[in-house]
C-alpha cells in the first residue's frame, strides 16, 4: 500500500540564518555607503551592526513565513517595508529615547532607538530632550529602506525560495 508523502517547501532554519547573515552583510555595506553619502549621521558602524542584525532576523522571519504563509517572499517584503516606514516615522516624529542603546555589547542603534521610543510611549521608558537632527532624516529613512530592500531581495534568493 502506497503512502502519501507531503513534501514541504519550508526553508531550514540553518539555511535561513545563513541567508540572513549574508543579506545582513550586504545590507551593512549598503547602509555604510548610504551613511557616508548622507553625512555620517547616523554613525556608520552602529548602522552597519543594526543592518547585520536585521538581516539575521529577516532570515529567521523568512524561515517562519515559509511555514505559515502561502507567499512568504511577498510577506517578507510587506513586513520589512512596513517596519522601515514605522522606524522612519518614529525617528521623525518622536524625541530620541533616554539611556543607552547598546545591547549585548553591540551598538545596534538603528534597531534599539525605535524600540525604546515605543517603550517610552507605553510608559516603560523615557524620552530624552533631543530630536534626531532634521537635516539627516532623509539619510536615516534611506538607510531603513535600503536595509529592508536588501534583506527582502537576498534572503529568499539565497535561501532557495520555492514560493513567491
Amino acid at each position: 500500500m502506497a503512502r502519501a508523502v507531503r513534501v514541504s517547501a519550508a526553508t531550514g532554519w540553518g539555511t535561513g540564518v545563513r541567508a540572513g547573515l549574508g543579506a545582513g552583510i550586504v545590507a551593512a555595506a549598503a547602509t555604510v555607503a548610504t551613511s557616508l553619502i548622507g553625512g555620517r549621521v547616523p554613525p556608520p558602524v552602529p548602522a552597519a551592526w543594526s543592518a547585520l542584525v536585521a538581516g539575521v532576523v529577516g532570515g529567521l522571519l523568512y524561515v517562519w513565513l515559509t511555514r505559515v504563509a502561502s507567499r512568504p517572499t511577498t510577506a517578507l517584503w510587506v513586513i520589512a517595508l512596513v517596519l522601515a516606514t514605522i522606524d522612519s516615522l518614529l525617528i521623525t516624529l518622536l524625541p530620541l529615547p533616554s539611556g543607552s542603546v547598546i545591547l549585548f555589547g553591540a551598538p545596534i542603534i538603528g534597531l534599539m532607538v525605535p524600540i525604546k521610543q515605543v517603550l517610552a510611549l507605553v510608559g516603560l521608558g523615557h524620552f530624552g530632550a533631543r530630536h534626531f537632527p532634521a537635516r539627516f532624516l532623509a539619510t536615516d529613512a534611506a538607510m531603513h529602506y535600503v536595509t529592508a530592500a536588501v534583506v527582502s531581495l537576498l534572503v529568499p534568493w539565497w535561501a532557495g525560495s520555492k514560493a513567491s
